[in-house]
């Protein structure tokens, strides 16, 4: 049996969570200044009495907690007034996270959560204790080992998994074109294709242009966050096991076997499949539901190569199913309804300039969704082999494909 104490990381995860306390005494004073110091004094002691409290139970916690493994079974012990105990018998559907934050990465400790059906456990654990569980699940050197690079995590970051922002990422695109056809001539195209200048186009309101700026301000954060989640993504293929590494500021590591695995996903968002590429994704046996990310903008050959890796079989579809094309209504009514009306205010409420600008934008938006759902219609499909079931199919402006592994009977 190993025991694992729990690092000091941990108090610091506690007082984290009672971070919202420190507002107190702001409020406190904002209520009460004209009461006199007396009574203030009086609640800043109180503050101090709850703050010393919750330090108190966190480090007490802290040194009475602990992580046992026993051959194939895990036990989470802590507690300072009840005490608790959580056994995770470790079976093959199983998977470990490990995730370090900054902070955390820099007090030497990370966070452990161990998923193992309805619901999970943490412990927060020292780096070598991490090392340690590491090397007693997977052996020194990985079959394969599948990196992304930088390049295809920023362009994956780019695309984002929608239109609007896939668009958007054309705009860097074209100030690297700027070599080839001359910064005066990109310089005029980036002054039409950027929100300003649409909206100075448009004719738009200032208020309107502030909320794209601030759209826009979103969608560079939401970049930003995705590319540095996703930064040295690696996916590491071992005996009956996987490994997913990433993350830049906070670093990932996750261990899974291969029957956690409920399906391989591979997804393109409009600008990802007008280059051609897929992302891939694992969707994993426990709840809650969750899916990792385990490869970026790579060609169908490598999505194809992957799936071998991980089911090792290959796709041999036996029979495919097509929708009808009487189910054409049902694949597009929702988009139609939606460019009707916006056409219709925009040709009955053409004396109002913002109404009619908005109208514009959205008509465009749900004539390109029209259209992506009727090409829908036509490369959705079911197809079953003797030991995959493969769907394609579409959600929003995203096309998947979607591999589920037979491991049941179907009874009729």
């Amino acid at each position: 049996m190993k025991k694992y104490k729990f690092s000091k990381t941990y108090v610091a995860a506690v007082l984290y969570r009672y971070a919202f306390l420190l507002f107190v005494p702001i409020l406190q004073g904002l209520l009460f200044a004209k009461d006199g110091r007396e009574l203030l004094f009086t609640l800043y002691s109180a503050d101090l009495a709850v703050l010393t409290l919750i330090v108190s139970i966190a480090v007490i916690r802290c040194s009475r907690s602990e992580l046992r493994l026993d051959g194939k079974v895990c036990d989470m012990k802590g507690g300072v007034v009840f005490k608790t105990s959580e056994k995770t018998i470790l079976r093959k559907r199983v998977s470990l996270m490990f995730s370090e934050g900054i902070f955390i990465r820099l007090m030497g400790g990370c966070r452990l959560r161990i998923f193992g059906g309805s619901t999970y456990s943490a412990a927060y654990l020292r780096q070598k204790d991490k090392k340690d569980i590491l090397n007693a699940l997977l052996p020194a050197k990985p079959d394969k080992i599948i990196a992304s690079g930088i390049f295809r995590s920023l362009l994956m970051s780019l695309s984002f998994s929608n239109a609007l922002t896939g668009l958007l990422a054309a705009v860097p695109v074209l100030r690297r074109a700027s070599v080839i056809i001359g910064a005066r001539q990109t310089a005029i195209i980036l002054e039409g294709a950027s929100l300003e200048g649409i909206l100075k186009f448009t004719g738009l309101e200032p208020m309107l242009s502030k909320v794209s700026s601030a759209l826009f301000l979103c969608w560079v954060i939401g970049f930003a966050t995705e590319f540095f989640g996703e930064y040295g993504l690696k996916f590491s293929i071992f005996p009956s096991y996987f490994k997913v590494s990433k993350g830049l500021v906070t670093k990932t590591q996750a261990v899974l076997p291969e029957k956690a695995i409920r399906a391989v996903v591979f997804r393109q968002s409009l600008l990802m499949f007008l280059l051609g590429f897929y992302s891939a994704e694992l969707n994993l046996n426990i709840k809650p539901r969750r899916k990792i990310h385990i490869l970026s903008a790579s060609r169908h050959s490598a999505c194809q190569s992957l799936q071998q890796d991980i089911y090792g079989i290959p796709q041999k579809n036996a029979d495919v199913i097509y929708p009808p094309k009487s189910a054409l209504w049902g694949y597009t009514y929702l988009p139609f309804i939606c460019l009707s009306v916006t056409s219709l205010l925009r040709i009955f409420l053409s004396s109002n300039l913002i109404i009619k600008s908005l109208s514009a934008v959205l008509s465009g938006v749900f004539a390109i969704w029209f259209l992506f759902r009727f090409f829908a219609l036509f490369r959705s499909s079911l197809s079953v082999s003797e030991k995959l079931i493969e769907v394609k199919y579409f959600s929003g402006m995203n096309r998947i494909l979607y591999n589920i592994l037979i491991d049941f009977y179907i009874i009729i």
